[in-house]
């Protein structure tokens, strides 16, 4: 008696977003993945840029990275669960936020 057992690729379900900043502002979508969900994020000096979310069949992390062409720095993330790409938008540090008040507040005067 033989038995046989087949294997299916595994699927799952990753964020698509060619350009997000704050909100994607490309066309924004799901999709689904046999490989892992990515969210590489673009750093201008220390500030979060943008990033972009998708899939890749053999995503690779990557810490500190810069890009050739425009020289930004960048970090990749892979994950391999649902949505696991989704992430925040980007994020102000306290002290461009509370410059960014103050300037708001020495212009109202």
């Amino acid at each position: 008696m033989f038995m046989f057992c087949s294997l299916a690729a595994s699927s799952l379900t990753c964020n698509v977003c060619d350009f997000r900043f704050v909100t994607c502002l490309s066309r924004g979508s799901t999709v689904d993945c046999t490989g892992s969900c990515f969210k590489t994020k673009a750093y201008l000096g220390s500030l979060p840029f943008f990033s972009k979310l998708g899939c890749q069949a053999n995503c690779q992390s990557a810490v500190n990275k810069t890009d050739s062409v425009f020289s930004f720095q960048y970090d990749t993330t892979c994950c391999t669960t649902d949505l696991c790409n989704s992430g925040s938008p980007v994020k102000v540090s306290l002290s461009l936020g509370l410059g960014m008040a103050l300037m708001w507040l020495l212009n109202a005067l």
